[in-house]
């Protein structure tokens, strides 16, 4: 029986089971006829036109029914499709009804109707002189993108997700997109596997199309990798994860899932090392990084002689009016006698008065004082985020940046020093370390000189890195780096509650006698559902007593949703105090306002700032026709315009893993019960060592208390054991949680990727 092709769209769906995909549904062909089709195909898109494969055969009982044998989206332009793309913000003042006469006078040809005869829109009811001319010349403007675009609309795509897609493929977007929409993944910023799989099945993708399971394996790969800040993954979790994000309807044999694999290891789009599946990306750091570390180590560096470094730190001593502990100076002599060191400690135990030490000793050494010029060419002191090399500067008053920017942080994402460019430096000092992951550790070490000395400074007992990796740990573990850990509170610090605390959370074993001295810990009882009212209380508290809401307090909450979330709470603190309503900006839900605290989400080279960075909106002005903000970013005033929004929230309250690398004077930490996911010692630990002054906890003592007693899970990694050249056989694996939120990686809005949880942070 010969097939046939008909074109049409799906007016209702008379049968649908609920076993499989197997559908009868009424289809409204190009002439406006009805039949009846029936097939295996998941749910179109409403009112868009298919073109559907296959026979007509005579049912015994009900008729004439069109069999499917396959489908795919029509390239004609659909009613829709047209209305949809007409009425866009890209034509300005013509809304939905005025498009909507447009196609029904001049008919689904009315774009080339237009071009080739502008008076036809003479014949459109509603259409003013003014709308017919901008749209004429916008059509003419805009003629080669035309058909993509009302091609991409047709896709049920919003504006912002289209405009992002033709700004990276130009006039071959669409054409791409029903050839494998699987690419935007890795392409383009905002499309995670459930959308582009949505598209896909839309097209006519079959289930086990070997572009759907391949691009299944590897966002699966890099969704495990980021969400766990794993380097890499077990088959086991693999093929388990694959099979969940594919869902039930999919029934993916291992034998198709291995051809699969195949080919992507063929691809170079994944590697396999014993029994790890390594994103290309993540392997390649782990490799690069272990086999730098190994050079710098056996490179013969500056020399000094024991006698000379401890003559040197005397003399320090006695210049400084200090005394350095035993412990303190073994930190010293260790950073200044070996290559590569690490120095850790939790708050109070001196690691801030040993770096000023390291320096001062390193320049009498070299015969030299730290204000020299020459200082500032052979030291480099650096740390991940912007405020913590902004606390280094004030701490050492020797110049420190950010990573990035000592690497020289480009446009295009890349960095001006590197393997091929090397920096310079005799000494670099790296802050905060703890917050390095693989991949930045990678691109500062390998753009070091064999010769340099290397030394971290970081607290093991925070966070871990919010990408990939679990660098200062790993070598903490390694036999390459001499470690120094400083576990002595110093005298100056142990009258402060604050420090203590932190330490009982370490030891698991807080004793709650600790808030009852409410001299600089204070503890209030708070529901979820009331916590806003408690925050507020706080800060009015705070302001009457002469308080500064941007400069002096900071509200740390662990997670973004939820009623005690950081979205819900940062909207209550903007419209109780700053309520300004003449002036603003907005983005999707969120208003900006002049004087609104902001925090920055993403590293930005054109605008030199960080993620993590938190600025206050001076003004609301127009620059060259564009809406504009005015933010000081510690003393520097940046402009921000409609596209630098998207990666811009309130900063009234943020998440601890963005606050890691700031202090702050006063801190507001709610914990609560409806945190659990994300409630363990860890995130505790990071957010009470935020707080130098003050420390106020509102919420549930016993969510408090189970934190502390719940670990954090073990990251997958292997770089210790390549910078050990030991065995990476038996690594111990740690099974993750298989109830993975695949749905949300990736896609458009997400603020970010982070290992611990995907609700916006």
């Amino acid at each position: 029986m010969e097939k046939e092709v008909i074109v049409g769209y799906i007016s209702n769906y008379i049968y649908t089971s609920n076993d499989s995909l197997y559908k009868v549904c009424r289809l409204v062909t190009q002439d406006d006829d009805e039949i009846i089709i029936v097939g295996n195909f998941p749910r179109l898109e409403d009112g868009l036109n298919y073109e559907f494969v296959g026979v007509m055969k005579e049912h015994p009982k009900y008729g004439e029914q069109f069999f499917v044998e396959s489908y795919a989206k029509s390239q004609s332009f659909t009613k829709e499709g047209l209305i949809h793309y007409l009425s866009s913000e890209k034509f300005h003042g013509i809304g939905p009804k005025l498009a909507s006469n447009i196609v029904k006078e001049l008919g689904l040809d009315c774009i080339n109707i237009i071009l080739d005869n502008p008076d036809e829109l003479d014949k459109v009811y509603g259409l003013t002189k003014g709308k017919k001319e901008i749209l004429i010349e916008t059509l003419k403007n805009n003629y080669a993108s035309e058909q993509v675009f009302i091609r991409l609309y047709g896709f049920g795509l919003t504006s912002k997700m289209i405009h992002r897609l033709y700004e990276y493929y130009g006039d071959k977007a669409a054409n791409i997109i029903e050839e494998n929409p699987y690419c935007l993944i890795s392409d383009v910023e905002g499309f995670g596997f459930k959308k582009c799989d949505a598209l896909a099945i839309n097209l006519g993708f079959l289930l086990d199309d070997p572009r759907r399971i391949c691009a299944a394996i590897t966002y699966t790969l890099t969704f495990i990798c980021y969400q766990y800040g794993y380097t890499f993954v077990t088959k086991e979790q693999l093929v388990n994860s694959v099979k969940n994000l594919l869902g039930e309807e999919s029934v993916v044999s291992n034998e198709v899932l291995d051809k699969c694999i195949d080919k992507l290891v063929s691809d170079n789009k994944l590697i396999i090392e014993a029994d790890r599946y390594f994103e290309p990306n993540l392997y390649r750091s782990e490799i690069k990084l272990s086999e730098k570390l190994i050079k710098l180590n056996q490179t013969t560096g500056e020399k000094y002689a024991d006698d000379k470094i401890k003559e040197a730190l005397d003399f320090v001593e006695a210049n400084m009016s200090i005394s350095y502990t035993p412990l303190q100076k073994e930190a010293i002599i260790n950073a200044l006698s070996h290559k590569l060191s690490i120095i850790t400690g939790g708050p109070g135990t001196g690691k801030s008065t040993i770096l000023n030490g390291i320096l001062n000793i390193y320049a009498r050494v070299n015969n030299m004082s730290v204000v020299d010029d020459k200082m500032q060419y052979k030291v480099l002191l650096v740390a991940p985020t912007g405020r913590a090399a902004k606390r280094m500067m004030e701490i050492t008053r020797f110049k420190a940046s950010t990573i990035h920017k000592a690497l020289g942080y480009t446009y295009d994402g890349g960095f001006e020093f590197n393997d091929a460019h090397l920096l310079t430096y005799s000494l670099v000092v790296i802050d905060e370390a703890s917050m390095v992951d693989i991949e930045l550790a990678c691109k500062l070490f390998t753009a070091l000189p064999n010769t340099s000395r290397v030394i971290m400074v970081g607290d093991a007992n925070q966070l871990p890195s919010v990408g990939p990796g679990n660098v200062l740990h790993d070598l903490m573990k390694s036999k390459l780096f001499k470690t120094t850990i400083l576990n002595q509170i110093m005298r100056q610090a142990s009258d402060s509650n604050i420090v203590s605390l932190s330490h009982m959370v370490l030891s698991e074993s807080i004793q709650y006698n600790i808030f009852s001295s409410r001299k600089d810990i204070f503890y209030y009882n708070y529901e979820a559902k009331n916590i806003a009212d408690g925050i507020c209380k706080m800060l009015d508290n705070f302001i009457s007593s002469g308080g500064d809401l941007f400069s002096d307090i900071q509200i740390l909450i662990p997670m973004y949703a939820g009623v005690a979330g950081i979205d819900a709470i940062n909207a209550i603190i903007q419209e109780k105090y700053n309520p300004e309503t003449e002036k603003f900006i907005k983005r999707d839900e969120l208003f900006f306002k002049k004087n609104d605290k902001v925090l920055q989400l993403k590293n930005d080279s054109e605008l030199d700032i960080m993620n993590g960075d938190i600025g206050k909106i001076l003004d609301i002005t127009t620059i060259n026709d564009k809406d504009a903000l005015l933010i000081d970013f510690d003393g520097r005033v940046v402009t921000y315009y409609a596209k630098n929004l998207e990666n811009l929230k309130l900063g009234y309250a943020i998440s601890i893993h963005k606050s890691q690398g700031s202090e702050f004077k006063n801190v507001i930490m709610p914990i609560l019960p409806s945190y659990q996911i994300m409630l363990k010692k860890k995130i505790i630990y990071t957010g009470i060592t935020r707080a130098k002054e003050k420390l106020i906890i509102l919420g549930k003592l016993e969510s408090l208390d189970k934190a502390i007693h719940t670990p954090d899970y073990q990251r997958q990694t292997t770089l210790y054991q390549r910078v050990d050249n030991d065995s990476i056989i038996d690594i111990g694996i740690r099974i993750f949680d298989s109830s993975i939120p695949f749905d949300t990686f990736g896609e458009y809005d997400m603020e970010g990727i982070t290992p611990y949880t995907f609700m916006n942070d």
